[in-house]
């Protein structure tokens, strides 16, 4: 992981394929932007569907696989890591007619706006939640 710099923005992809950095670091971006995030470090970190199942545990106490968990970790400094479901992404690609780039990049902006307090726990957030994702996700493919 990067130290925490608190003058320098950066966004990191640990376990991600090379090929997906470019296109994910733009859907970071423009979620970001979309939230009006000027200052942020943040990690995206690739984890097998067992370890993400540990992290849920743990920290949100529901036994089952997640496909994205997210921590705010310094707040002042917009700093978090997002842990992403190499597996998990792979199956809901192919049930959602996605390429694996597509699902992890509609993930990479479900874990950020979590970052922003967005929550999906209750109809009406998840609602609000999806509907702003949505327009970021459209958004990013309708420039490459």
């Amino acid at each position: 992981m990067q130290e925490l710099n608190t003058n320098k923005n950066f966004i990191n992809f640990v376990g991600f394929h090379k090929e997906h950095v470019n296109i994910l670091k733009e859907a970071a971006n423009i979620a970001l932007k979309s939230e009006k995030k000027n200052k942020y470090q943040i990690n995206f970190i690739m984890l097998s569907d067992e370890e993400i199942k540990k992290l849920n545990i743990k920290y949100r106490k529901v036994r089952r696989i997640t496909d994205v968990i997210s921590f705010l970790i310094v707040p002042e400094i917009f700093a978090g890591d997002i842990y992403i479901s190499k597996n998990r992404t792979q199956k809901q690609a192919k049930r959602y007619g996605n390429s694996w780039q597509q699902e992890l990049a509609y993930l990479v902006i479900h874990g950020i706006l979590h970052l922003c307090g967005y929550i999906d726990y209750d109809v009406e957030n998840k609602s609000k939640m999806f509907d702003k994702q949505d327009k970021i996700f459209q958004c990013l493919f309708s420039q490459v």
